[in-house]
This record gives C-alpha cells, structure tokens and sequence, in this order.
C-alpha cells in the first residue's frame, strides 16, 4: 500500500497534469525502468484493409490461428488447437475449450472467467455474407449433439450493431444455447486499442516490429524473474493446497510485478481480477480489501483512469468502512485522497467524484477509533487520517489559514508517537515532509519540522543503539542467560517500533528463551505473547502471520505445559495445528511441527496421569476437547486417570489384545516421564467464579497470588508474578539471600479507589493488593503509573523477603543499571498483546464448552499407577557436565526456612525455658518471647505448616553442649529446617537453610538434664512458645504447642565443618570460617 499521492498546491486552470505523469516525476522507482521496448507498428486503416481481404490472399487458415490465439488472450486460454481440415472439418468447430479443474480455471488471469467444465464451442470465418455463415457454423455445432453451453462466433466483415445482436437473440432462442458474435469492429478494437499488435504481425504478416532490442533495466530483470516464477507457481492448482491465503498473496504479488513492468493493461487488469477473484474465494478481510484497492490505486496512477476510481469507490467504500482498524481504513483513505488529487487537477468537479458526502462517512468512521484510548497505537493512526482529511479540506477551500492548525496537531501526534512501538511513524513522516509543498514559511510547519527531526533521530537514535545489545546477544547461548535477559530486556525496549518490528521479534524470542531457561516461566510467557503478537500484527497487514510464528507458539506451548496452564496450552496447540495447515512449510517442515505436537501429547499425559484426585475431577469436560486437538495420547490418559478403561478398550485407544499387565505397564512408563517431575504450581483453569492461585519461584522462595478469576484480576495476577520475576531476574548474581520458603499475595478488586494499593504484613509474610474496578492493567493512558506501582510492589518483596547488603546500592544497580523497569514494561504491555494475538482478555476452560459432547465424571475406583526409576544415562565423555556451562536458574535454588524473620525480630527471642508436665506427660521445651503477639504468630504458622504433630521432623533442633572456653553448664540451642538429602541435589544446584541460634548460660545443668531424661523415657517432647514478662515467671502457651521426636544433642568438638550447626559456631568464633557458606544463619 502507498500513500504518496501528494495533495495539489493549487488548481490547475491551465492544463490537466496526468496521474502517472505526475507520479512517474515523484516515485520514478515505481515503474518500469526498461530503456527499449520492443514495439510493433501497425494502424487501424491497414488492419481493416488486411483483414477484408483475407479471401484474396487464402489466408483463410492463418485466420483462424490468428483468431484463436486472439480468442486465448481475450475470451479463454483453454483451447485445443484445430487438428482437422480448414474450416473445422467434421468437428465443426474451428476450436472448442477443453475441460479444467475450477482450481485451474480460477488462477487464469487473460480472457474471461468461466467454470471449468463448461465447454464452449468457436467458429471463425472471412466470408463476406457474414450472417449466413453463422447461421450454418451455430446448426452444425449444435448437430453434433457435444452439448455445448456457449457458441462464439467471429467473423473478418463489418456487421451492423443491430444486425448482430438480432442475430445473436434469435440463434440463441432457437437452440437454447447463448451465442456471441464478435466482427471486425471487435478484432481492431482487441489489436490495436488494447496494443495486442504482437498477434497481427506473428500470425496475420502484417505490420513492423522495430529493430531496437529490449535492454531490461536492472530493477526490471529483476521483476520479470520474480513474475516468471510466481505465475509458474501459480499455474500449479496443488501448489497451495491448504495455504489458499497464501495463493491470494502470491497473486496480489504477481499483478503488482506486472504494472510496475508496465506490461499491457488488459494483462495487469487480469491479473489484479484474478488475485480479487482468490481473495473472495478464500483471502481474509484484508486480503479483499488490498486486492480491490490495488487495483483502482493502479487505475489512476498507472492508467490515468479517473473515471475507474470514481465509479470503484462507492463499492469499495462499502467494504471499507466495515473495518475497526485503522490500518484498513487506510486504504479508503488513500482512495480519498485520489479524489482530492482529481478534484484539484481539473480531472473531476466535488459533485461529480461526491467528495463531501464520501469524506463526510470516512471521518465518521474515523472519529470513534481516534476516541479510544485503551488502543493507543490505533487511535493515533485514525488521528493522522483525520488529520489528512482535514488538511485536503483547507486546500480545496483554498484556506491556508488553516494548516497551522494541522501543523500543531501533527506536532501532538509526534508527542504522542514517543513509545508507541507499532505506530507507522514512517507514514506520519511522508505526509509531513509532503505538507512542505504549501507550508511555505509558516513558523508553525518550522516548528513542526524541528520537532520531526528530533523524533526521528531520538527513534532511529534508540533502536541503532538497542541492535548493537541484540547482536552481542545473538552471540551468547543460554549459558549466560542473565546477561541474555540484561541485554534483551534493553534491546526489546529500543525496539518497539514498526520499523524495526523484525529485530523487535527477535529480541523478545530470545528473551523468552532465556526467562525459560531461568525458571521463571511468567516473564517467559510474557515475553511469548509479547513476540507472537508482534508476528501476528505483521500478519494482519500481509492476511497471513509470518513462519517465525511457529516456534514462538511451541514454546509458548512448553511454558503453558511447565506452568500447567491448560488454557494457554489449549489454545496454543490450536494455534500452532492451524499453522501447520496454512502456512506456506515444506514437507519436511510439517513433519517437525506434527512431531512437535506429538510431544507436546505425550508430556501432557505425563502430567494428566500424575494429578490429584480433586484436580483429575475438574477435567472431567476435557476428553472430547483433547480428541478434538488431535491430542489423542492425553486423551487417553485423562480418561485413564478419570476410571474409564472400559471406555478405552472399546473405542480402540487401548486394544482388546493387550493385557491388563501391559496397559498398567505402557501408563506407568508415561506417568513416569521426567515431564511430570518438572512441572511446579497449581493447575490452572481459570474457571469463572472459582478462586484461583498462581505461584512462582523466586531465588528459591515461593510466591504465590490468590484472586476471584474475574477477568480483571486473572490479568492483574499475570502481569504482577511477571514484574516480579523480571525484577528479581538477574539476582542469582548478586548478594540477596530470601530468608522465607513462602511469599503470599491476597490480590481483590476495589471500588472507589484511582489507585492501586499494596500492604505487607511483615509478620506473616504475606501481602494484599487492591486493584480499582475500573483500572484496566492494560490501560494506555495509566501505563506510567501501573508500571510504577508493580516496581513498588516488587521493591517491597525484596526488603520485605530478602537479606543483603547496602540496600541503596542495590536498588540503584537493579533500576539503572540492570534497566529492570524495561523489562518490567515488556511484562505490562503483554495483556494488550494476548487481546490481539487471541481476540478475548483471558483464557479459560470453558472456552472449549462447545466441543464437549459428554462429562466424564470421576470414578469412584481410579487405577493406581507404579511409578518407575529410569536410569541415567553417563554423558558420552563418561564425566560429569560442567555444571558452570548450565543455565542458571531460580528453580536451581532451594530455601528452607522455619524462621520468618520479621516475626522472630517483633518477638524478641531471649532464650530457652524447660518444662516437666508430669510424670505421664513428654517434657516441654518452650522459646521465651517477649512479644506476645509476634510469638503466637511464629507457632500458629507453624501448626499450619506442620501440624500439631511435627510429623516429618521438619522444625530441625540441636542442643550443643560443651562449647569452647566455656562452662560445662552452658550450651547453645541451634533452630533450622530439616536438612534434606543432599544426595537429590545436582551439582551447580544452591541450598540455603534460615536458621536461629541461642547460647544458654545457666548456673548448672539441672533443668536441660532433667528435660534430656524426660524426653528419652517418653521419646517425645513439646515444643511451645512462652511469654516472658517483667517480675514474673514465663507464661507457657500450652495450646500452641507441637509434639515432636527428634532433637539432636551434640558435643562442640564432634562438629564437623559440614554440619550444619556449624554456621552458629563460626558466628561465635568457636569454629574456623568458610571462605563462603551455603547456608545462611538469619
């Protein structure tokens, strides 16, 4: 699409400037740059005379060659050559059409368009009584019984008007067949008007061919090779099976070669009406529009045809306005402008062409998208339309006074400009570089200019600076993935602009990988949507998405699968089974994607044969959608897991011929896929109505969001987990430690509020944010401040959940130098991106309703599956990797934590008390607390945790007695997690344990003696909270306290370096120091 067409300084009383005149001096690229042109020289007189007589000269046969190769460019191209003797012979006809497929018939571009099977008979004769001879041509051809659906007669005489189309009513009323009649008239019409001269000089020996060779210019070669190739392509009816889109690309492609080759116009106009014909038959909206448009756009700027444009518009404008995006009502108003451009050239008056009433409908369709502010891309883009219009309007009112005006307002639109990636600032540029052509010396057109140029080097300035971060990421793999999303995360930012709208693809890619490879699957998925939408955009304005979709889609597919996102899954194979189908793949390209897709089957019935019985039930809707996909091994084990193996013998998902053994043997093997192991979170469904928690994990501490899935809030959750990973993205790098295994966040909707709000409540450890009802998160015009708000959010996570050093160092680093605001604005902008990729806010289960034909209820009796160990396999150098070339990752990270910071630093530790409850009752072992309710915090959230009952030990203790140059009496109490088998941990993977510790100085050892004696007669002990207050003993909170069997009871000198209560004797000078710990004491 172009809009050049330069709007007239003036009228132009003194002559009327041709269209292609005027655009061949302007835009000289745009046609054809071919200096000879092999041309033929022939008249309409020695036509005429040549063909009267024919007769006399025997020519008869060289007729009927011409007049069937004439017929071939003009009617039909399907004819069989005429084998018999002159005149026809027993066949009768001088040529007849041969039968073609409607697929062959549709991509003819020369003669007229007919069903394929029709069969047309001709007749072609240089009799001089005309009439009779048609008489008798139509009644043999009729006679011979072949059925023809149309008969065409072409005569070398003169026939009256009248006298033919009298003839032709008549024959056709008498055999029911329609019959045509085309006489000299025609034939000198189709030669010489339409430049068909080539065939009078090749087949009838008449006229001159000049002698000057056809020199093809560069671009010219060029274009003829590109044309020479696609019409191959397109003559192929089964080269776009299933890619018919691509096809109507392919032609738009190949009629667009031919105007710019300047090939004969009857040539270019068949080609355009071959590529509208495709478009209707099976082009998007698009495609529609941009094949009619091109058509009349070439009408008047290659054809000088005015009269075409005037009489296409009402018809395309009808098209048109049915469009809500401002990239398609572009297209009217290019056309718009013709008119302008005709109005002011004296080519048509406003009445004549109904200027105002056109543009009065065009700005009406404009204005409600220039209002809309929640798509700021699109609305700027109706506002430089109505900007144009309003421009044509002061020219042809002859109003000058008025452009100072639009010259501001460009000036708004350019302030505007900043940011918006897919804003085609390139057409703004155009058509304010064009308005120099009447500015003349307005200040405000200076002004304007000035502002031009800064926004364009400001633009061009970032994106040259943000291909040099891209570039030097292109060069790393996913073994520095931090520095990958560093660099990314600031390249995607100096990217977001519609001409650079490929690297931009890149950039965000690449950043997906990267979040991916890290474990921090939100700012990945983010980051999918983000670039899928960026493919999907581009395919919108060429009716059909780019290849580079695919991979986006699988692996946005793989995250959804991690994540167990089944909505997103869902819809995303959908996505990624219909590119398979319509994009323009090789075969082999096909079989990876189905492969592709297979796996992604598999893994999904990995992760349904491992669900819990309430998740399992809430797919119960689900088999039919699966089927549906073609996910047929999820299918199954879904069904499976659901208690329907009846159901999967008798539909032959299972067979008959396998045994029992044999099924449980083949599901156990899929249960037991590494996939299954690998997913993390609950699963998510997005029922409507039903609470729904997201979850991550951060540096190894867990955090997860619990909202109503109200659209509004699933979105909230989404971008604020996505914030936060992109944050604390890169800090695997640096000194923060989180001292809490769990972070959660209460997200609910507020009324009356502008702003949205956060409090954290340090001693729980657990945050609220309140979200305004009427606050879209992908509210443009909030944008600034939504962004601010999550990087509060995530700042306040970080002091709230983490220990490091020089807080105001870091926070500087992480803003200004690691950038993370921009990585941040990427993770805000994708709930726009989604709307646009997937047309909906969000995704839910019930998406899919209308592919349910039947609820699998749970079973009560569901199979139970054994899950196998697979053996791993030594690398092929039969050495461990090195685990320095791994990714690094959060999820490598593993906090344990018993001790919430916050609550223990309000509570006030001062010690250890010991307790005797009787001589049937386990001795008690209480932590003295000064604050109350602090206290009662730490031991209610550690009943919630664990029990009553500490089952799995996981509150780990240690008594060390004996400490170096210390009483015998004295002793440390050392509080952690349960040390977990360091075995299951890979090499390269972090462990960091929170722990408390207290030394104990007593006077003797009276009440710790008693209490060892206590706890190994009964082999359990209570631990509880007690309350320490002034004067007075402390108080024992029996009924929060929990039973337990383990604590360890160790010797200072039997500590060995790797013990974990190691950490308390280094902090006590009592051991050697580390050059680094793993662990932490908090």
């Amino acid at each position: 699409m172009s809009d050049e067409s330069s709007p007239p300084a003036n009228s132009n009383p003194s002559g009327k400037l041709t269209p292609s005149g005027f655009m061949r001096k302007l835009r000289p690229e745009y046609y054809s740059d071919t200096e000879d042109r092999a041309s033929y020289v022939l008249d309409k007189p020695a036509l005429e005379y040549h063909l009267d007589t024919i007769t006399k000269r025997n020519q008869t046969h060289d007729f009927e060659i011409f007049c069937r190769k004439l017929c071939e460019r003009t009617i039909c191209p399907h004819l069989r050559p005429q084998t018999g003797p002159e005149g026809g012979g027993d066949s009768k006809a001088d040529t007849e059409t041969y039968p073609v497929t409607k697929g062959v018939a549709a991509l003819t571009y020369v003669g007229q368009p007919r069903e394929g099977s029709e069969r047309w008979a001709f007749a072609f004769s240089a009799k001089e009584r005309w009439a009779q001879k048609v008489r008798s041509d139509v009644e043999g051809l009729v006679k011979t019984g072949r059925g023809y659906d149309r008969i065409i007669c072409i005569t070398s005489r003169f026939a009256k008007a009248k006298d033919r189309a009298r003839l032709e009513d008549e024959l056709t009323k008498q055999y029911s067949i329609p019959v045509t009649i085309h006489d000299r008239s025609w034939i000198v019409t189709e030669i010489i008007e339409k430049d068909r001269k080539d065939l009078a000089f090749n087949y009838l020996g008449i006229g001159q061919q000049k002698d000057d060779p056809l020199r093809l210019g560069p671009t010219d070669y060029s274009r003829a090779r590109q044309l020479a190739e696609t019409e191959k392509l397109l003559d192929d009816p089964e080269a776009f099976e299933g890619m018919e889109r691509q096809r109507v690309t392919e032609a738009l492609i190949a009629a667009k070669l031919s105007r710019n080759l300047e090939r004969p116009r009857t040539e270019t106009d068949g080609r355009f009406l071959r590529a509208i014909r495709l478009a209707e038959a099976d082009g998007s909206y698009r495609q529609k529009l941009e094949a009619k448009y091109e058509q009349i756009w070439t009408a008047f700027w290659w054809f000088d045809d005015v009269g075409l444009v005037n009489g296409a518009y009402t018809e395309f404008e009808k098209l048109a306005l049915c469009a809500t995006h401002s990239k398609n009502l572009e297209f009217l108003c290019n056309l718009n402008q013709l008119l302008v451009n005709s109005i002011g050239y004296n080519h048509l008056s406003r009445q004549e062409c109904k200027y105002d009433e056109r543009t009065a409908r065009l700005r009406q369709a404009l204005e409600p998208i220039a209002a809309d502010r929640n798509q700021p891309n699109n609305r700027l883009e109706a506002v430089t339309s109505l900007l144009i219009l309003r421009l044509n309007d002061a020219l042809l009112e002859q109003q000058p006074e008025r452009f100072s005006g639009v010259w501001r307002d460009y000036a708004s639109v350019l302030d505007e400009a900043r940011g918006l990636g897919e804003f085609d600032a390139g057409r703004l540029e155009r058509m304010i570089e064009l308005g120099g052509n009447i500015a003349g010396n307005d200040p405000a057109y200076t002004s304007l200019i000035e502002k031009l140029a800064a926004f364009v080097s400001e633009r061009t300035g970032e994106a040259e600076g943000a291909l040099i971060l891209l570039k030097r990421a292109q060069k790393l793999d996913l073994s520095d993935n931090l520095e990958m999303i560093r660099l990314l995360g600031k390249a995607a930012i100096g990217l977001t602009k519609k001409e650079y709208a490929e690297s931009l693809t890149d950039a965000v890619q690449r950043l997906m990988l990267a979040y991916r490879s890290a474990g921090l699957l939100w700012a990945a998925r983010s980051s999918g949507i983000f670039a899928a939408a960026t493919l999907a955009i581009e395919g919108e304005e060429n009716s059909q998405p780019p290849v580079g979709i695919i991979p986006t889609l699988k692996i946005w597919a793989w995250i959804a699968l991690a994540m167990r996102h089944m909505p997103d899954l869902l819809h995303a194979i959908q996505v990624l089974n219909g590119a398979r189908e319509v994009l323009p793949l090789e075969e082999e390209s096909k079989a990876k994607v189905k492969e592709d897709l297979c796996e992604l089957d598999v893994a999904l019935g990995s992760i349904l044969l491992n669900l819990g019985e309430n998740d399992v039930r809430k797919l119960s809707s689900l088999p039919d959608v699966l089927e549906g996909l073609g996910l047929f091994t999820a299918r199954t084990a879904l069904l499976y897991a659901l208690g329907y193996e009846d159901l999967l013998r008798a539909d032959g998902s299972l067979p008959q011929s396998e045994s029992d053994e044999d099924v449980s043997r083949f599901l156990s093997i899929l249960a037991s896929q590494p996939i299954a192991e690998q997913t993390r979170g609950p699963l998510i469904l997005s029922i409507e109505g039903e609470r729904q928690t997201f979850e991550t994990r951060i540096l190894g501490m867990t955090i997860d969001i619990e909202f109503d899935g109200t659209d509004q809030l699933i979105n909230v959750a989404a971008i604020v987990l996505g914030s936060l990973e992109a944050f604390f993205s890169t800090s695997l790098e640096q000194r923060i430690m989180p001292h809490a295994e769990r972070f959660q966040i209460k997200l609910k909707a507020g009324a009356g509020l502008s702003e949205p709000q956060f409090e954290i409540d340090n001693i729980d450890m657990s945050g609220e944010i309140v979200w305004p009802i009427g606050l879209p998160p992908a509210n443009f015009d909030r944008h600034a401040d939504i962004q601010q708000f999550l990087a509060l959010v995530s700042g306040q996570v970080l002091v709230t959940t983490c220990m490091f050093d020089n807080p105001k160092k870091l926070l500087d680093e992480i803003f200004e130098d690691e950038a993370v605001q921009q990585r941040m604005a990427l993770i805000a902008a994708s709930t726009n991106s989604y709307r646009r990729l997937m047309s909906q806010d969000v995704a839910r289960l019930s998406d899919w309703n209308e592919f349910v034909h039947k609820n699998y209820e749970l079973r009560p009796k569901r199979p139970v599956l054994q899950r196998l160990e697979f053996e791993t396999k030594p690398s092929a150098a039969g050495e461990e990797e090195d685990s320095s070339k791994e990714p690094k990752s959060h999820r490598n990270r593993t906090i344990r934590s018993v001790i919430d910071l916050h609550a223990w630093n309000s509570a006030r530790w001062k010690g250890v008390a010991f307790a005797d409850l009787g001589p049937v009752r386990a001795p008690a072992m209480a932590f003295m607390f000064e604050n109350r309710e602090a206290a009662t915090k730490i031991f209610e959230r550690w009943r919630a945790r664990f029990g009553e009952r500490d089952v799995e030990e996981e509150i780990y203790l240690t008594i060390i007695r004996q400490l170096p140059e210390q009483s015998p009496n004295h002793y440390l109490v050392f509080i952690a997690s349960k040390q977990p088998d360091l075995s299951a941990y890979q090499s390269g993977q972090g462990l960091a344990i929170a722990s408390r510790s207290m030394t104990m100085e007593p006077n003797d050892s009276v009440n710790i003696d008693r209490f060892l004696t206590g706890y190994h007669r009964c082999g359990t002990y209570v631990l509880m909270p007690a309350i320490l207050q002034a004067g007075q003993p402390p108080e024992l909170l029996l009924k929060l306290g929990i039973i337990k069997r383990a604590i360890n009871v160790k010797l200072a000198a039997h500590i060995n370096p790797e013990d974990i209560e190691s950490l308390a004797l280094r902090q006590r000078g009592m051991m050697e120091p580390l050059e680094q710990d793993s662990d932490f004491d908090a």
